[in-house]
This record gives C-alpha cells, sequence and structure tokens, in this order.
C-alpha cells in the first residue's frame, strides 16, 4: 500500500508538472512555484453559452465543441473569458528586466519533461497578446503547433518601448478545464523602456548675416591687417639739404684770402 501510494504520488506529479511554460522569451515565475502547473481550473458553469454541452468526449472533439459554443457566448476574445477567472499573471512574475524581443520572431512553449511542446492530450483554444493587441488566436493549440518547442510566429513591433506579452491556453482533456496563463515583461530594442517616440528636432537655418567688414588703412599698432589689406605709403625720406648761401660765402672768402698770400709770396 505504501509502495502504491508513492507511485500515485509520482505519477500526480507526473501529471502536474508535465504541462509546459513560455521558454522565449523567457518566463519568470514566482519562487517555489511549479512553472508548469495550470493556473486554475473552471468548467461549463462560466458562462450559460456551454450549459448543457457534452464535455467528456476526447480532447479533440471537446475542443470542436468549444469553439461552436465560444461563438454563442458573450465573450469577444479568449482573454475576456480567462482574465474573469485569473486577472493576474499566474505564477509569473512581471517585475524585474523586460526581456529584449527585437531579434526575436516568435513565442516558444515547451514540456522538458515529455520534449513536446503542447502535449498530446491538452487540446484547446490559446491566444497570445502583447498589451492590448491580439497577436494570435486558435482554436486549437495542440492541433496547430505540434513541434517541441511549440513556436508561434509573433510580429514584436506592436511594442514600442516596454510592454507585456500574455499567453492564454485553456485546456479541454476533462470537464474541469484547466486555465494556463503566462505573462513576460518585455522591451523592443534598446531606448530605455520609453513608450513614446522621440520628437524630431530640426535646426532652423540661421537668419543672421554676416557683418560686411570694411578694412581701414592700416595704422602703426594694428599689426594684424598689414600684409594683406595695406597700401604702401609714400617715401617720406627727405633729400640732402642743399647747400645755404652763407656757407658758400664763407668758403669763397677763404679761397680769396689763400690766392692773395700766394701772390705776395712771388713777389
Amino acid at each position: 500500500m505504501k509502495v502504491f501510494a508513492v507511485a500515485s504520488l509520482a505519477l500526480a506529479a507526473q501529471q502536474v508538472s508535465a504541462h509546459g511554460y513560455i521558454s522565449s522569451p523567457a518566463a519568470r515565475f514566482q519562487p517555489g512555484a511549479m512553472q508548469t502547473n495550470y493556473v486554475k481550473t473552471i468548467s461549463e458553469s462560466i458562462n450559460p453559452a456551454f450549459a448543457g454541452k457534452k464535455w467528456n468526449d476526447n480532447p479533440e472533439a471537446n475542443a470542436k465543441m468549444f469553439t461552436t459554443a465560444f461563438a454563442s457566448s458573450s465573450y469577444k476574445s479568449l482573454r475576456e473569458m480567462l482574465d474573469s477567472a485569473v486577472p493576474d499573471c499566474g505564477f509569473t512574475l512581471t517585475d524585474g528586466t523586460p526581456v529584449d524581443v527585437s531579434s526575436l520572431k516568435s513565442m516558444k512553449w515547451q514540456n522538458d519533461q515529455e520534449q513536446k511542446g503542447f502535449i498530446d492530450s491538452h487540446h484547446g483554444p490559446c491566444e497570445l497578446w502583447i498589451d492590448d493587441t491580439k497577436i494570435m488566436h486558435s482554436d486549437d493549440c495542440r492541433a496547430d503547433y505540434t513541434a517541441y518547442p511549440a513556436e508561434i510566429p509573433v510580429d514584436y513591433s506592436v511594442c514600442k518601448g516596454k510592454c507585456q506579452l500574455t499567453f492564454y491556453w485553456l485546456a479541454l482533456h476533462e470537464p474541469n478545464w484547466q486555465i494556463y496563463k503566462q505573462c513576460v515583461p518585455i522591451q523592443n530594442g534598446s531606448g530605455g523602456g520609453s513608450s513614446s517616440t522621440p520628437a524630431t528636432t530640426t535646426k532652423a537655418p540661421s537668419t543672421n548675416k554676416p557683418a560686411a567688414t570694411t578694412v581701414a588703412p592700416a595704422t602703426g599698432g594694428d599689426d594684424e591687417y598689414d600684409d594683406e589689406y595695406s597700401t604702401p605709403a609714400p617715401s617720406t625720406q627727405t633729400p640732402p639739404a642743399a647747400a645755404t648761401p652763407s656757407a658758400t660765402k664763407k668758403a669763397c672768402k677763404g679761397k680769396s684770402r689763400r690766392m692773395t698770400e700766394n701772390l705776395r709770396k712771388q713777389d
């Protein structure tokens, strides 16, 4: 009995941990939380559109029944329906550093224990949102995305700055429907998280015309423009002074005296 109880607990733990998680962009989880577990269960009682239907068929048939009934419900999206039951982000954390998704083209969901994306038995609808923009909807995620990991194409350009990616999945393999809801804070690019577009600044042409420059003739103390703009001044050199009449007269008297003395000596 003890061995059977241990085996039963091990099987239950395997089933609980065998669902999946967002691996890219990587979700972060609350300490101690089982990252692959569903958040909550609901049933057909959530809306009159689902009442009285057969919900204990095989998983594929249950998914088809849900698609038909959902069209008659008051919900406009799977998000609207599941947010009424799980208003927060389940076991995932939405604080901390956002994941840069500028180089990503998809979201990946995987189950490492079974090496699958969405496990075989868990058929049902899923939706992916970035903030309030619906990125995708599938009536049966298990049927539409079969790879490991399951890869859902995403156009991340709808995110400007910091955003929140939210994934919803409803597994319909039993009458108690399992809600999976995981959130990832993301950032598209390295713009510091701002969701506003920087204003473009256009530099206006200058209206100040440069003042016309009038070059004055060079002066003795303005050496800056001497070489380029100065006009050589006419030469001011003073010509040799001419002999004055008084000086010439003195010279003639001296010469006359010398000639008189010479004549006397000859006599």
